[in-house]
């Protein structure tokens, strides 16, 4: 039987290599272009604000939450919209422009951590000593806040924080927890009578002289602790109602 003839190849096997060499090139230069153009300004925008969209804050709580989904048989985890990644810095810029025209802007401290903002404002600006009557002249700090505290949706808290020197005994006030609590009340009456604020987004604490900044020992360092700060939380109103 005669034996079946090879076909010859058509070109040299080197063609073979060269081929495979040329194709992963192209897949190289193909794949550099690519990542290029995903690498734009305005594809990392695009992302940036595709992201801001999905960025809400899971919050649990008895009227909402998984306790009554599991003992009532609620809805379960519900989804309350918090701050998106670039808004804290926007808020605490229009902050500080609107305080940089007020008197004694300098003595004003704004800051921000865990997408919290907290505004730090020395008691004395607000009210007189061992007193907790807003001064006349706090009027222009706190009417500067509220045109930003009422354009945006956050809760908003009252601190109040006093020193280690308890209230004189003639004063109005038993303690130290007295006159700070009060103080942080006066502040959000403020912004809900003179400011039209919505009671619903604003609540107020006093501290006593517990959470200091820094040590007691020195003048400086009381009046340092003597203060009120107005937090902008990152959990914002939900139209669902108050979640607090």
């Amino acid at each position: 039987m005669a034996k079946k003839k090879i076909d010859e190849p058509s070109a040299p096997l080197w063609y073979v290599s060269f081929s495979d060499l040329v194709t992963n090139m192209l897949c190289f230069f193909v794949m550099l272009f690519a990542f290029s153009s995903l690498d734009s300004p305005k594809k990392r925008q695009e992302a940036e604000d595709k992201s801001e969209n999905f960025f809400d804050v899971f919050t649990i709580n008895q009227n909402h939450g998984a306790n009554k989904w599991l003992t009532q048989g609620g809805q379960g985890i519900t989804m309350a919209p918090g701050m998106q990644r670039n808004e804290p810095a926007k808020i605490i810029k229009s902050v500080k422009n609107k305080l940089a025209k007020v008197k004694m802007a300098d003595r004003l401290h704004v800051v921000e951590k865990d997408q919290q903002i907290k505004i730090i404002i020395p008691t004395n600006l607000l009210f007189e000593s061992g007193n907790a009557t807003l001064k006349k002249s706090s009027e222009e700090i706190l009417m500067a806040l509220s045109s930003i505290l009422g354009s945006i949706n956050n809760y908003i808290r009252i601190d109040g924080h006093t020193d280690n020197i308890p209230p004189a005994k003639n004063s109005a006030f038993p303690s130290n927890w007295e006159l700070s609590a009060m103080r942080a009340v006066n502040v959000v009456k403020y912004f809900v009578t003179e400011m039209k604020m919505n009671p619903d987004r604003l609540s107020a604490q006093g501290y006593s002289d517990t959470r200091p900044k820094v040590s007691n020992a020195t003048p400086e360092g009381r009046e340092q602790n003597r203060r009120v700060e107005i937090i902008i939380l990152n959990k914002k109103l939900s139209s669902q109602g108050n979640t607090w």
